[in-house]
């Protein structure tokens, strides 16, 4: 059954198995060198111009309507926090691969791994939170149309298509937008290949 959040959870998905698959890289690192260095400066990049963008298009959009939904601004405070934590675990992260060479191989890995283990913590439980209680609110409440043109849309234009290509199929029959907007799902590629993730091709 279609719910009109899908083309939110769908992108969550590709989201999480992208921070899957990257924190399990950093979680087996066991050396340092010019290769290990590119990937974790590919996940930083990732991090900063995709989850960043992402979140922030949230607040804005998707959380400002469970709000009015819910007819308490406060009601998403808590995840609003959970975003802050998210971007300062990020520049933590961030200094700990740029401290590298500084000190100890052994001990920068160990600090990189500790950093993002806090990061992870925290992400997989805040998408859970999102899909398992707030989307479900907007598939009860709201058309597949005002899911699409009060929280999906914005989003999109918000981030400028980083993060938010959601595919969508909608024709809206109907309405009279007679449009198919099949362009979001944009293929950003941002020279992964090489590391073992192919591009974040978000749709």
């Amino acid at each position: 059954m279609t719910r009109p959040t899908d083309p939110i959870r769908d992108h969550h998905k590709m989201l999480h198995k992208q921070i899957h698959d990257l924190f399990q890289y950093v979680e087996g690192l066991k050396k340092f060198g010019a290769q290990e260095r590119g990937r974790l400066n590919d996940l930083i990049t990732f991090l900063k111009e995709e989850v960043l963008p992402h979140a922030e298009g949230e607040e804005k959009y998707l959380y400002k309507k469970v709000g009015e939904l819910m007819n308490n601004p406060l009601f998403t405070k808590t995840m609003e926090l959970d975003h802050q934590h998210i971007k300062q675990y990020i520049s933590e992260l961030e200094t700990e691969i740029n401290n590298v060479y500084k000190e100890a191989a052994d001990g920068t890995i160990a600090k990189i791994q500790t950093a993002a283990s806090k990061l992870r913590g925290l992400m997989e439980p805040h998408f859970q939170k999102e899909d398992d209680v707030y989307l479900p609110l907007l598939d009860e409440k709201l058309s597949a149309e005002q899911v699409y043109l009060e929280v999906i849309k914005p989003m999109h234009s918000h981030s400028g298509g980083h993060g938010h290509g959601h595919g969508h199929g909608h024709e809206h029959a109907g309405h009279g937008h007679g449009q198919s907007h099949e362009g979001h799902g944009h293929g950003h590629s941002h020279g992964h290949e090489g590391h073992g993730h192919k591009g974040h091709t978000c749709g």
